[in-house]
């Protein structure tokens, strides 16, 4: 377990996401709230390297690991914290009890993300895109990385990708950057189609998820790890900073590629400019904060538009990369960076 102080430890700052549904109204419990209409389907990748595929419905949900066949379902109560809560009931798991025992937090941004967080501090998050219907457009794609087992900060953390599409192939021309900021591999990928919400190759482990609103998540195999990113935009590094965010952050143990997630928020900083102030929740029901917290400031915008800053968790600054996008007015983040130990992280999230 790595329950560092980590007082949330990273929480990162950067907490972002949120994820509220559609029109949820708060219920007598000022604490829940009702469940959002419509059903949605998502697909995406939990490290190092499995598949999975989630169906939510105004009362139900089911996730299935499409690398191991194990499918997980229950109901789900939705809380004013933006997270909601699944009971499972009915799985092929045998080691899963379905005397309501087991659960899970996800964060739902419906018809673009959904984060999954399972019960436990050392379930490795999983992270999804709603299934796109239309296939992706050529242009630029940036990206952050889900650390393997093994991985350094000498590694690829995030990169970008030009796509290109001819007769309905598409090409990746791929660069990666370490944390630093230096160029690490330029790879190029091609023969990839696009079906049924996903791009893929035959004989190809790469899986890349899109959604209809750019926003993306990729599974490189079994032990490979994801990425996560968002089509290219420029973004008003002011604006984002004074935004208010709800998400998840994961912490990995660098030997298994394995960690701890947490649930987490972020907040314009109350003497920072283009900063936040992050906390994590020691009762996502509730919406009880944990005491402690730390700041992430942003920096310049790179050209490639990934966002660079630094955070202070209360040890040695440490350098962190997102990918940045607007879907539907709201802010989308993605990132990569390094605890006060040099274990690497991601912070998932969306603004609230």
């Amino acid at each position: 377990m790595l329950k560092r102080n980590i007082l949330s430890l990273s929480l990162l700052a950067l907490g972002t996401v949120l994820v509220f549904g559609c029109a949820q109204q708060t219920d007598t419990d000022s604490n829940v709230i009702d469940a959002r209409d419509g059903v949605y389907s998502y697909q995406g990748t939990q490290s190092p390297g499995d598949a999975w595929s989630w169906t939510i419905t105004p009362t139900y949900v089911i996730g299935t690991n499409e690398t191991t066949g194990k499918y997980y379902a229950g109901s789900y109560t939705a809380y004013a914290s933006g997270f909601n809560k699944m009971v499972v009931s009915e799985s092929n798991d045998s080691g899963v009890p379905l005397d309501g025992t087991a659960t899970a937090y996800f964060l739902e941004y419906p018809n673009t993300m959904l984060i999954v967080k399972p019960a436990g501090d050392d379930d490795n998050v999983i992270v999804c895109a709603a299934r796109a219907v239309t296939a992706p457009p050529a242009g630029q794609y940036n990206f952050v990385n889900m650390p393997w087992a093994g991985w350094t900060s000498s590694d690829d953390a995030y990169g970008t990708v030009e796509v290109a599409v001819s007769a309905g192939s598409y090409t990746f021309n791929v660069r990666t950057y370490n944390l630093a900021g230096t160029l690490t591999h330029t790879t190029l990928e091609a023969g990839f189609t696009f079906s049924d919400g996903r791009l893929s190759k035959s004989g190809n482990p790469l899986q890349v998820f899109m959604t209809p609103s750019g926003v993306y998540l990729g599974d490189s195999g079994p032990g490979n790890g994801g990425f996560g990113g968002a089509a290219y935009q420029s973004v008003d590094v002011s604006e984002a900073g004074s935004k208010n965010y709800r998400g998840v952050l994961f912490v990995y143990d660098p030997l298994t590629g394995d960690g701890e997630t947490m649930a987490i928020g972020a907040e314009p900083h109350p003497t920072l400019s283009n900063a936040l102030a992050g906390f994590s929740y020691d009762d996502i029901e509730t919406g009880a904060r944990s005491t402690g917290g730390v700041t992430l400031e942003f920096g310049a915008q790179e050209v490639n538009g990934i966002l660079t800053g630094t955070m202070d968790d209360g040890g040695p600054l440490s350098n962190f990369k997102i990918a940045v996008a607007q879907v539907s007015g709201k802010y989308i983040v993605l990132g990569i960076a390094l605890d006060r130990y040099g274990d690497p992280q991601n912070f998932l999230v969306v603004e609230q």
